[in-house]
């Protein structure tokens, strides 16, 4: 899929998430937030007025599952802080990868200074960002629904470079640990996200971990719930989060399909670096 865009699945609505809340991007392991959620969630520290402010919403976890990597691979590259933030920002996508229709939320781009994580409740606090972290970036896209312009689809991807593989690789099992532990979460603003186990998990050979997390988004004010998935895969040194969601579990196909195919193009991008 190099050089592509992303395509909705056959059929799709365009009857999209209203975002609500903090959101995150990725991580993601990243995913979505303005104040930041999911247990990577970044905190931004820069904001970007390209599009009419929305409300936004929490992004979901981001997990994953380990799988065994190659014997004989090379050894992940060293990197500076800024070499590895040239690195993050040209992993993230930008609302022309996703396809026609969409365009930067209000909160378009940011790296981050905290995290969110989870406590005993699993309700969601802020936490330091890991010491392993050279270089992140976070990207957030949106697109109206036309017959219901304030309905909206909600896409982010992250990218997150550490000093060493181990610290990549302790992200995504601590990721994997809080889905465990909470498989339903509370974000500050009264959402729910509540995991559906036994999510379809994508083929990424080229990738050292990979993991897809789905389930329904709850409001605090009721209402039909939003479907979620997040894929996140780790390659070396470098985690990778895309998350999308749409209204309705009746679009889980839909927003599995965005969610892997942005995953695909950043893995892509990665393997071409």
């Amino acid at each position: 899929m190099n050089g592509t865009r992303i395509r909705a699945g056959s059929g799709a609505r365009r009857t999209m998430l209203r975002a609500i809340g903090p959101l995150l991007g990725a991580l993601l392991l990243a995913g979505c937030a303005d104040s930041g959620d999911g247990p990577f969630a970044v905190v931004p520290n820069a904001t970007s007025t390209d599009a009419s402010p929305v409300a936004k919403g929490p992004s979901p976890t981001a997990s994953t599952t380990a799988t065994s990597r190659p014997s004989g691979t090379t050894a992940p590259p060293s990197r500076s802080p800024e070499q590895a933030q040239t690195l993050a920002r040209s992993l993230a996508l930008a609302p022309e990868d996703w396809g026609g229709g969409f365009v930067k939320q209000s909160t378009y781009e940011f790296a981050g200074e905290t995290w969110t994580d989870y406590a005993a409740d699993c309700t969601q606090q802020t936490v330091p960002l890991p010491s392993s972290i050279i270089g992140q970036w976070v990207r957030q896209v949106q697109q109206s629904d036309a017959a219901q312009p304030n309905t909206l689809s909600s896409g982010s991807t992250s990218a997150i470079v550490h000093k060493d593989t181990r610290g990549a690789h302790d992200q995504v099992q601590n990721a994997r640990q809080v889905k465990d532990r909470c498989p339903t979460r509370t974000y500050t603003d009264g959402t729910q996200a509540k995991d559906s186990p036994g999510a379809p998990q994508p083929p990424f050979a080229e990738a050292d971990e990979v993991f897809a997390e789905e389930g329904l988004m709850y409001l605090k004010s009721g209402g039909s719930p939003y479907a979620y998935v997040v894929v996140t895969l780790r390659k070396d040194t470098v985690a990778m989060s895309a998350y999308f969601s749409a209204p309705g579990p009746e679009h889980m196909a839909d927003v599995r399909t965005r969610a892997t195919q942005a995953a695909r193009l950043m893995l892509d991008r990665l393997l071409r670096a």
